[in-house]
């Protein structure tokens, strides 16, 4: 255990610095996207679902195709889940809704069922689903907490496994994301950045399925005494190499970061410990 401490946490420790250095050595700002969570947290069951249908929009190229989720905000009844019930049967409904009032920059093609617009659509309905069974924002942190705050780590992640299930088109880590993201800074997404970085180290192996990297970097960062959203997103940012734009720096800032190099380092630097 001692080993595995000084270890893990040699690994946060050169990360940052190499993060801290490619970025043009900024700390302020560098602290702020590890712990950004805390600024921008849901104030209400409307901005929550609003934030949730974005994170459902979160695959390769579907983002070009919806645009602006704003855009949908008097269809779906600012954001209002069982106001969307209530109007709309189904997802067919809904879909000839948009259709009828909003020119998206994708196609829609409601006979196709890959096309991004039946996809989402189906998302919309089935989350408004899930989020109307909660009256306000307090209900549902009550009913997340559950999860959340025990010490059982396959309770937490039964989370996400559950939300996979309920929502359509979230896949676990997916779910993750919105979590993390949205709810608690005790999540990680599992995403290819990480997933190659960890897997290059050492800490995760090749074959490990999303659910036993989730498992292994909640463990990892317990053990390095950092919030699970602040492991994730300093290695996140090592392979975007991107500050992206929020209530606080309002543009995007790019840096050029390489993780192969970050995995040489961090190979050579701690195989000593």
């Amino acid at each position: 255990m001692e080993k595995n401490i000084k270890y893990y946490r040699q690994i946060v420790d050169q990360t940052y610095e190499y993060v801290l250095e490619k970025s043009h050595g900024n700390r302020e700002k560098l602290d702020y996207y590890l712990t950004e969570w805390q600024f921008r947290k849901p104030k209400n069951i409307q901005e929550l679902y609003r934030n949730l249908l974005e994170h459902a929009k979160n695959r390769r190229g579907m983002p070009q195709s919806i645009g602006d989720v704003s855009n949908l905000k008097t269809i779906l009844y600012d954001f209002e889940p069982k106001e969307i019930c209530k109007s709309y049967n189904n997802w067919e409904e809904l879909f000839s809704k948009v259709q009828a009032n909003y020119t998206p920059p994708g196609r829609m093609e409601i006979d196709n069922p890959r096309n991004y617009w039946v996809i989402f659509t189906k998302s919309i309905i089935s989350t408004s689903k899930f989020m109307s069974r909660f009256d306000d924002i307090d209900s549902f942190k009550k009913y997340v907490n559950q999860f959340i705050n025990s010490d059982n780590i396959d309770l937490r992640i039964s989370l996400p496994l559950l939300l996979g299930e309920e929502l359509f088109g979230f896949r676990f880590a997916l779910a993750c994301d919105f979590i993390k993201e949205n709810i608690s800074p005790k999540f990680v997404k599992p995403d290819v950045y990480i997933k190659y970085i960890f897997k290059g180290i050492g800490i995760c192996q090749p074959n490990d399925s999303d659910f036993e990297v989730f498992r292994k970097l909640i463990y990892f960062s317990e053990i390095a005494n950092k919030e699970p959203y602040w492991v994730d997103k300093l290695f996140w940012l090592v392979g975007s190499g991107t500050f992206y734009k929020n209530i606080k720096y309002l543009k995007d800032e790019n840096f050029k970061t390489d993780k192969n190099e970050l995995i040489e380092l961090l190979n050579t630097s701690i195989s000593s410990v």
